[in-house]
């Protein structure tokens, strides 16, 4: 079969448009990256972030649940916070002790340091033991408030020290009033 003699194909095969240029390609895909770039859209979102923002830092101070960090959620977590809130800790006066332990020793002889070493190694000791006997303490209050069949959360024994270092200020959610003990 030659040339002339082939059948005639009148089908289009193909997209039935020519290609796009770069250009026009490219300003096709033009489009902001991060939304609305105007001066005013970006101060109403800076302004609409930051109600949000104190919104939330207001219900986590209040308590609400849902804008807890995830290790101070839940009802063991607030059982927990209630026993430790409500007491005077050694805990609570671990880190001023320690700052001026160190501060001390900078000024004193060296059986002065050794001493005060010791001292340290004893604060620390008391600490640990009376964290302890609160993780005990409120491990019963859990188990008393939410019924003796709930299975306990871990790391409570550490959220008592980290919580018990905290002063009492800089806690969130903030501590309740302490209660008078009528003994």
């Amino acid at each position: 079969m030659s040339d002339q003699e082939k059948p005639d194909n009148s089908t289009v095969i193909g997209k039935g448009r020519p290609t796009p240029t770069r250009k026009e390609r490219e300003a096709a895909n033009k489009r902001p990256l991060v939304g609305n770039k105007s001066k005013e859209a970006r101060l109403a979102d800076r302004g609409r972030q930051r109600a949000e923002r104190e919104k939330a830092r207001k219900l986590a101070v209040a308590g609400d649940d849902r804008y807890l960090l995830a290790r101070d959620r839940g009802p063991q977590r607030k059982v927990i916070r209630d026993v430790l809130d409500n007491r005077y800790t050694l805990i609570e006066g671990l880190m001023p002790m320690m700052i001026l332990f160190l501060v001390v020793t900078s000024f004193t002889n060296e059986v002065a340091k050794n001493l005060i070493t010791i001292a340290m190694i004893l604060s620390l000791f008391a600490v640990s033991v009376e964290a302890m006997l609160i993780s005990r303490k409120a491990t019963s209050a859990v188990r008393e408030k939410l019924g003796a069949e709930v299975k306990l959360q871990k790391g409570n024994y550490f959220y008592i020290l980290t919580r018990g270092m905290q002063p009492r200020p800089l806690r969130l959610p903030k501590p309740g009033p302490r209660k008078k003990n009528k003994s």
